[in-house]
């Protein structure tokens, strides 16, 4: 703006509209004026009056801003407040609907199997550093009814079982740890070997069923189960599904690499199966 008012150009058009009022003051002074001398006026200045009113609009609604700064200030203020609050209204939403689906999930494993005893959902409140095979600590012990060796589940398979126990804490081995073993078949064929693991495969995420006939039929997706005959797990759990299959390295029997069902890594929330049909009496993890 101020390199036009300085330049040439609206110095010429200075020059005119100036030459255009001593006409005009001229045709009032000495005889009368004209409407064409009029309206040739208004047609020169109407550029100005454009500029002039945008000019002053610009100038009006700076000094808004500058006289109701400190209300625009607390309006913006109170609306990011506003915002933040729904934000975080939504962020519980999302969280108690995930909450709710689980707990609902987990009602749905004592509909399947009536005759077990369960405790309440339990929270895991952080994993075992630097152990490959997922082991993790939950917020429930001997006072919530937790006992040693008790079988622990998700809402979608087999997890382990309680190793450690106080009493309000206790701490979970998965069934990706070779110190576990699991009596476990398919659940067509109903073919069985013990479910273990091993550290190559813990590294994956995966654990082993052992000791399958070297002609075994198992083949991929094949879900895996629990027999229920070491009176340590419930039957019929599932346990996960068939990665892949192979010889062991003695070339007389086979073995498969079983997914969990559950991702052992990740979990937030498990459930302790206190008693179940067939459970062992005074076992002995020795």
């Amino acid at each position: 703006m101020m390199n036009f008012l300085k330049s040439i150009k609206f110095r010429i058009m200075l020059c005119l509209l100036a030459l255009l009022i001593g006409i005009m003051l001229y045709a009032v002074f000495v005889g009368g004026y004209t409407i064409g001398a009029v309206s040739l006026f208004q047609t020169a200045i109407a550029p100005f009056q454009k500029a002039s009113n945008a000019i002053s609009e610009k100038v009006e609604y700076v000094l808004d801003l500058y006289r109701n700064a400190e209300s625009y200030y607390e309006e913006n203020r109170e609306l990011r407040q506003e915002i933040n609050k729904i934000h975080t209204e939504l962020a519980d939403y999302e969280d108690t609907k995930a909450e709710l689906e689980r707990l609902q999930a987990f009602i749905g494993i004592k509909e399947k199997h009536d005759d077990y005893s369960m405790t309440a959902p339990f929270d895991v409140i952080g994993y075992v550093t630097n152990d490959v095979y997922g082991s993790f600590m939950i917020d429930g012990g001997s006072e919530d009814g937790v006992s040693l060796y008790d079988t622990v589940v998700s809402d979608l398979g087999l997890v382990g079982v309680i190793t450690e126990l106080g009493e309000h804490t206790s701490k979970v081995t998965t069934i990706l740890s070779p110190d576990l073993s699991v009596s476990a078949c398919t659940s067509a064929s109903r073919e069985k070997g013990i479910l273990t693991g091993s550290i190559s495969l813990a590294m994956d995420g995966l654990c082993k069923l052992e000791y399958l006939d070297k002609d075994t039929s198992l083949k991929k997706e094949k879900i895996i189960l629990t027999t229920g005959e070491n009176g340590l797990f419930p039957e019929g759990y599932v346990i996960g599904y068939v990665k892949d299959v192979a010889m062991d390295d003695t070339g007389l029997t086979a073995y498969a690499a079983i997914e969990p069902a559950s991702d052992l890594k990740n979990l937030s929330m498990v459930v302790v199966i206190t008693d179940f049909n067939g459970k062992a009496e005074n076992f002995n993890a020795d």
